[in-house]
């Protein structure tokens, strides 16, 4: 894994991708949502774009139509141009996954997500995503949903009243 993700910092040094921060804090409000944590990487590019990396040590990778709508990386982008980086920039150049684990190539595999504003169908997907999921988290109640790809996995399936055994409550 250092090797793959000293790899990655030569293949980003050599597109114009500079390093502006690692493991830096954020929280920003977005509408009625508030998103804050720690993201692993926070780069510029040669335009003064703001790129959040985020670095995966584990052996699956999204698809390709799916790291499109991805909502995390969604939720990065949303944030950059909110000012949560400001020391940084507003500009979103993108969000990325860095797959360094079982998922990874031989050397890296980045799967970037495009800007938001670039996105040729709909440039608004994310802060609809963001709102949508907002509105439901904090309604009064909300209904358990099967998601085949964290159900298989999840450790209180005994308990969610989406899943068999859990209707048993």
């Amino acid at each position: 894994m250092t090797d793959r993700l000293a790899t990655y910092h030569r293949e980003a040094d050599a597109g114009g991708w500079r390093r502006a921060a690692s493991e830096q804090a954020m929280r920003v409000a977005l509408g009625r949502a508030v998103v804050g944590g720690t993201v692993d990487r926070v780069e510029v590019g040669p335009s003064g774009a703001v790129r959040v990396v985020d670095l995966k040590t584990g052996s699956r990778k999204p698809t390709k139509d799916d790291l499109a709508r991805h909502g995390q990386l969604g939720a990065y982008q949303l944030a950059v141009e909110a000012g949560a980086f400001a020391e940084h920039g507003t500009g979103s150049g993108g969000a990325a996954l860095l797959q360094l684990g079982r998922a990874a190539n031989k050397t890296t595999t980045l799967q970037v997500q495009i800007p938001l504003a670039d996105d040729p169908v709909d440039p608004g997907w994310a802060r609809e995503l963001l709102e949508r999921t907002a509105e439901g988290m904090a309604a009064a109640t909300f209904t358990a949903l099967p998601a085949r790809e964290v159900c298989g996995t999840c450790q209180v399936k005994d308990s969610c009243p989406a899943q068999p055994e859990g209707r048993r409550l």
